[in-house]
């Protein structure tokens, strides 16, 4: 079965003060790291956002957000409508310690269900999961009600949780670790990890 991937990267980065996708992490931005990482599991990789026409790096098909609403959901659902296969894997832009490993381990994961999603002590991980065509219109229905949460779909569709596992760490550090302010930027950049 083939798959595609959708980094998501159109998020305002409010906490950061300027645009995450594009900042420099290891002397390239945030999404070209993330981007090459995703290239290595995917033949197809996409890239959903209303901040860039070209990236610097990125091959793949820039997309833009279909409806003006501002959540992961408007991305998720971009990414569906637009892909070539029936699955495709979310990611965000902005989670510089995911590895192949971790996602290949989602794939594998995969019976038959609409979406297979890794949860920890802190929640699910929506942006490190894969979803199926048939999350579709559930996704419209939830932005329509303004319900945000992915969590709000599940009671409609088969739905696959991965607990913690030793696949979700880069070493000591979560693969589901972001980049929110100029602080992690700084913090992270320096760790031995990568």
């Amino acid at each position: 079965m083939r798959f595609s991937c959708a980094i998501l990267a159109g998020g305002m980065s409010r906490r950061m003060g300027y645009d995450k996708a594009t900042a420099k992490f290891r002397g390239e931005t945030l999404i070209t790291h993330v981007y090459n990482v995703a290239k290595k599991v995917f033949d197809d990789v996409m890239i959903v956002t209303s901040n860039h026409s070209n990236l610097k790096g990125i091959r793949g098909r820039i997309l833009k957000d279909i409806i003006f609403v501002r959540s992961p959901i408007t991305g998720i659902v971009t990414s569906l409508i637009e892909s070539s296969t029936e699955y495709t894997f979310i990611l965000a832009c902005d989670m510089p310690f995911v590895t192949e490993e971790s996602m290949r381990y989602v794939i594998e994961n995969l019976s038959d269900e609409d979406i297979v999603i890794p949860k920890t002590e802190k929640g699910f991980e929506p942006l490190h999961a894969l979803y199926k065509r048939s999350c579709i219109p559930f996704l419209l229905r939830s932005l329509y009600l303004g319900k945000m949460k992915i969590q709000s779909i599940f009671p409609y569709l088969q739905v696959r949780i991965l607990e913690n596992n030793l696949r979700f760490y880069n070493g000591s550090i979560s693969v589901f670790t972001n980049i929110n302010t100029k602080e992690d930027l700084i913090r992270f950049s320096k760790s031995e990890h990568l």
